[in-house]
């Protein structure tokens, strides 16, 4: 179950490019294979290129009978074939300045597969080098160890649009500004539910935009090759979202005398 989302089109030269190509693969618990078959399969997922992103993923419904009806025993990947500790920052760095790394044909990959890198780039530069936090003197879009560093970001709104426009594919909403008035398609005699109702689209919703400035508008890409079946950050984070909910209400019961 390992489904690869790509956009690009060999036959539209025209179309603008792609900003990312997406996988998602089962965890252990979807109870597919065993552990050791689980790690293998990510191993291989890794060794094709695929790096783990730290986005709370798991796949929309595919029909419109359940909003809720999502598949979780998921993590989402994206295509970034650098390696932990193989310099990639310095050569990605050479990329940004507008020169070619040494490998030629790595350069063209970056280019075609890997925009989103590019953009997170380009967004920090165009910032200075205050949004480096990571003491180590250059700005490379990594964090921590410079040219050692085992994660990039990604900015966030690229997988939450990613998942926001799975859900518009199957619940018949195509507008940006999709209203309830748009969703008033029906199947049989049933009414298409605002996906926006969904308890998976407000969790992803809160960790793109709400969630208290610990993400700061980016996620983190893992190069590490997995010792250990990646883990699936998404119960982890539930409990945080919990929490803010609950402070969220309560301040808003606070705020309008309701109790």
């Amino acid at each position: 179950n390992d489904d690869v989302d790509n956009d690009d089109d060999d036959d539209a030269p025209e179309a603008p490019l792609l900003r990312a190509v997406f996988a998602e693969t089962n965890t252990p618990a979807a109870g597919d294979v065993t552990p050791s078959q689980s790690l293998l399969r990510h191993k291989s997922l890794y060794n094709l290129g695929y790096r783990l992103v730290g986005f709370p993923y798991a796949q929309p419904p595919l029909t419109t009978v359940d909003v809720n009806a999502t598949f979780d025993d998921l993590v989402l990947l994206v295509y970034f074939p650098w390696f932990e500790n193989d310099a990639a920052a310095g050569a990605i760095a050479k990329l940004e300045r507008k020169e070619r790394s040494e490998d030629e044909d790595g350069g063209l990959i970056m280019e075609r597969y890997c925009p989103w890198f590019m953009e997170e780039q380009r967004h920090r530069c165009g910032g200075g080098n205050d949004d480096d936090d990571d003491d180590d003197g250059d700005d490379d879009g990594s964090r921590g160890d410079g040219e050692n560093s085992n994660t990039v970001q990604m900015n966030v709104n690229i997988p939450f649009g990613y998942v926001e426009d799975f859900y518009r594919s199957v619940f018949h909403c195509n507008s940006e500004e999709c209203t309830n008035d748009d969703n008033d398609d029906t199947v049989g005699s049933e009414r298409i539910p605002d996906y926006r109702t969904a308890d998976y689209y407000k969790f992803a919703h809160w960790f793109a935009h709400d969630r208290p400035d610990k993400s700061k508008g980016v996620v983190e890409v893992s190069l590490r090759s997995p010792t250990m079946p990646w883990e699936d950050c998404k119960d982890r984070l539930k409990l945080e979202w919990k929490e803010w909910e609950e402070r969220y209400h309560h301040c808003n019961n606070d705020l309008y005398g309701k109790s």
